[in-house]
């Protein structure tokens, strides 16, 4: 017995239903289930192909290859095909439009190739998928469903005033009366790789957090911006203003750590404690970096010199072979900062900044309970920098997973979650 998807997603057996389907039209559950699918998959890549020049070059995914998409009209008359289901989902959900390549697939950049890989296209779906036209509202209400399930939806976005006028994009969800958790990001990374830390503290506490200074949302003049580690660390209360939080516990990420130890030693009574996850720490010259942190360093200088070099620099990632060491499934995420020359020299100054800003005298202000948490194969900032955090702070607890980094550390695995929820809740493991 075959099923067919109505407009608000339930499904009701073939021959069954019939007073429904005689006043609203239906889609089959495939074609649902490809649109649902594809509405996720624009979301995803939202942040990135927004940054791009628009249209964005797609090619189909077969076998895990690349392939161009064949010439000639895909959709059948008094119906659409793919790719007007694509652009039209890409309508809704506030992306620009994408362009499918009819030539080599190996002229495509990088970023094409990461937002084709996040889409993946099938070419058989390209040739049999078939629209009609009356089932528009349809396709239009399963749109709307993936969107009232998405992270946005969840958490509300606010434009945020800083201290200096710079507008910041914020996001605040969970429990209104619960423990304030704030999210620290990684410096340039758009919110959704922090979503499944997002989604599972907001469970039980009130989150918030926030993308960095100029570099998201319409910045007319960065040149007039502050970008030092101060700044950053200000934007921090800031946003805790915004929604009217007095103090809570700062989860700093990454080299979001860094900007979490800022402000807890410029405003300690706001931090009611603190956990900083694989911080990328300037702890000065005795100690130790990995050869990602002094490379992505020497990177962050050259680009935030000037604008010149940095689209020189940024023509680099335009090539596919950067992605050979990189995770598939969040390159689109990790990229965005990459995507053009005007971000990536913001990136330079801002990530820049925080690279380079020696944090020793710190750390005799830091007094508040403290999870430092690390892993003895963390190769894309050193563990011994963590360590050393943790043996300066006064109030410090230690944890050295035997796995784990940076990215890893996105995927919010239960041993890290219940980790993190512990010491929130206590102030200790």
């Amino acid at each position: 017995m075959s099923l067919l998807l109505t407009a608000n997603g339930s499904e009701y057996p073939k021959g069954e239903g019939s007073e429904h389907t005689n006043n609203q039209k239906i889609l089959s559950k495939e074609i649902g289930q490809t649109v649902a699918r594809l509405a996720q998959a624009v979301l995803s890549v939202r942040p990135l192909v927004n940054a791009l020049e628009a249209p964005v070059r797609v090619a189909l995914l077969k076998d895990g290859d690349l392939i161009p998409t064949p010439s000639g009209e895909c959709s059948p008359i008094n119906g659409f095909g793919i790719e007007a289901l694509l652009n039209r989902i890409a309508t809704r959900l506030g992306t620009c439009k994408f362009e499918f390549t009819q030539g080599l697939a190996s002229n495509l950049t990088a970023f094409d190739h990461v937002v084709s890989y996040q889409l993946a296209l099938s070419p058989d779906h390209w040739t049999t998928f078939w629209v009609s036209m009356e089932a528009l509202p349809d396709v239009d209400n399963i749109i709307d469903e993936i969107l009232k399930h998405s992270l946005e939806s969840y958490f509300k976005c606010s434009e945020v005033v800083s201290f200096d006028g710079v507008p910041l994009r914020a996001y605040a969800g969970g429990v209104p009366d619960g423990k304030v958790v704030v999210i620290v990001p990684a410096c340039g990374m758009p919110v959704e790789l922090c979503e499944r830390w997002l989604r599972y503290l907001a469970e039980e506490h009130y989150v918030i957090t926030w993308e960095s200074r100029g570099l998201f949302g319409k910045v007319e003049d960065f040149d007039t911006l502050a970008y030092d580690l101060p700044s950053q660390a200000s934007d921090l209360f800031a946003v805790m203003d915004y929604f009217g939080v007095e103090s809570g516990h700062v989860m700093g990420l990454c080299g979001g750590a860094v900007i979490a130890l800022a402000s807890s030693s410029i405003q300690p009574e706001r931090v009611s404690s603190l956990s900083l996850w694989h911080g990328d720490y300037e702890l000065g010259p005795n100690c130790p970096k990995t050869n990602h942190q002094q490379d992505l360093e020497l990177l962050m200088s050259m680009a935030g010199k000037s604008r010149k070099q940095a689209i020189s620099l940024q023509k680099l990632f335009t090539r596919p072979s950067i992605l050979a060491n990189m995770r598939a499934d969040v390159a689109h995420l990790t990229l965005y900062p990459y995507a053009t020359g005007e971000l990536l020299f913001r990136y330079g100054k801002l990530n820049g900044s925080i690279m380079t800003s020696d944090i020793k005298h710190m750390l005799n202000k830091v007094l508040q309970p403290t999870l430092v948490v690390t892993s003895e194969d963390d190769t894309t900032a050193h563990p011994e920098g963590s360590l050393r955090v943790a043996d300066k702070l006064s109030n410090a607890t230690l944890q050295v997973e035997p796995h784990g980094d940076h990215l890893s550390l996105f995927d919010a695995k239960p041993t890290i979650t219940q980790l993190a929820k512990r010491f929130i809740q206590y102030g200790t493991l």
